[in-house]
Formats: C-alpha cells, sequence, structure tokens
C-alpha cells in the first residue's frame, strides 16, 4: 500500500520509512508540516499520523482521510486523551512504535473497507516497478524483482491460492521477493 507519513520528528519519520519500504509497502512523505501533507495529491491507501506536529495538530489530515474512507492511525508522543472524540475509533500507538504492528492494523484496516472497483493489471504492474526502482540499485534488478513477484502469483493462481485483492496481493509478494533477495545480498 501508498502509506502517508506525517511526522516532524526527522529520526521517527527516517526509521518508520526505512521499515515501511523493507515491509514491502511504499511512502508517501514524509511529511514534517500538516500544510504540506495536505497538498500532496498522491494517491494514498493509508496514513500513519503523528497528532503534534510544532503548534499544529493531524487532525485536519485524519477528517480528510476520514471523509474518503482512507484507513489511519495516530502516533504520538503525549497523552492519547489529546485526541478529539470524533475519532475514538482511530488507533493510536505510542511513540517510539516500530512499523510493523502499524502496518499489520492498517493492512487489516484496508482489508475491511467495501470492494471497489480494481484497477488494470497494467497499472498495477506499473505501480509495483515505481516500488521496485525505489529499493534496487538499478531498473534491470527492479524489473527482475517484479518479474519474480509476478511468477510467484502465476504459481500460486495455479494453486488456487490467488487473493481476492489484487493490487495488495501483488505488492505484498513483492515485498516478499524483495526480503528474500535482500537477504542473500547481506549474507
Amino acid at each position: 500500500m501508498r502509506i502517508l507519513v506525517v511526522e516532524d520528528d526527522y529520526f521517527l519519520a527516517e526509521q518508520l520509512t526505512t521499515e515501511i519500504l523493507e515491509l514491502g509497502d511504499s511512502v508517501v512523505g514524509p511529511f514534517a508540516d500538516v500544510h504540506d501533507a495536505i497538498l500532496c495529491d498522491d494517491r494514498i491507501e493509508a496514513a500513519i499520523l503523528d497528532v503534534k506536529l510544532g503548534d499544529e495538530t493531524s487532525f485536519c489530515i485524519a477528517d480528510s482521510l476520514k471523509s474518503s474512507g482512507i484507513p489511519f492511525l495516530f502516533l504520538t508522543g503525549g497523552h492519547h486523551e489529546l485526541v478529539p472524540p470524533r475519532f475514538r475509533d482511530a488507533r493510536i500507538y505510542s511513540k517510539p512504535s516500530h512499523a510493523r504492528p502499524m502496518l499489520h492494523d492498517l493492512h487489516a484496516q484496508h482489508d475491511r473497507l467495501p470492494v471497489r472497483p480494481s484497477e488494470s493489471i497494467e497499472t498495477i504492474v506499473v505501480d509495483m516497478l515505481v516500488q521496485a526502482q525505489r529499493v534496487m540499485p538499478d531498473r534491470a534488478s527492479a524489473e527482475r524483482l517484479v518479474e519474480a513477484a509476478l511468477k510467484s502469483a502465476v504459481a500460486m493462481t495455479e494453486r488456487g491460492q490467488a487473493e481476492q485483492e489484487l493490487k495488495a496481493w501483488l505488492l505484498r509478494l513483492l515485498g516478499k521477493e524483495y526480503a528474500k533477495r535482500r537477504r542473500r545480498h547481506l549474507n
């Protein structure tokens, strides 16, 4: 998924970005300013929002996401009571938090959304290539990574193991292929 990250602590933003990419999702941002995040025109599928950004809060972003049906959660170094009652159903994580449980939560929220018209396979493959190019050293290795994920998907489909949400499934397979290749290169 394309995860919007709004966090004004530079080191925490970098840590979250790195972990999100390693776990197979892509990052929009990170943004340290509410206004920059609002002006972001990238399609996002979920968001991690720091509650307090300098003298402002991220509640206007959360309102927009909520009205659009986009999953989000809050990250705070303060008290959870700072979050207004209108977001009582939102998940709140304390700083510092690792990305894995937050991503698990966001994926679960996303999976519970009503089914939307699916994107074309061409659009999904282009998104996979863009994501692969962010983490691989060159275009050829990014293409090989996408090819491996697609081969895995074909094999799983032949075994009757395909998943309903095509884009999310293919991006998870891309993340798994990246994790396998990364481990091979680090050993």
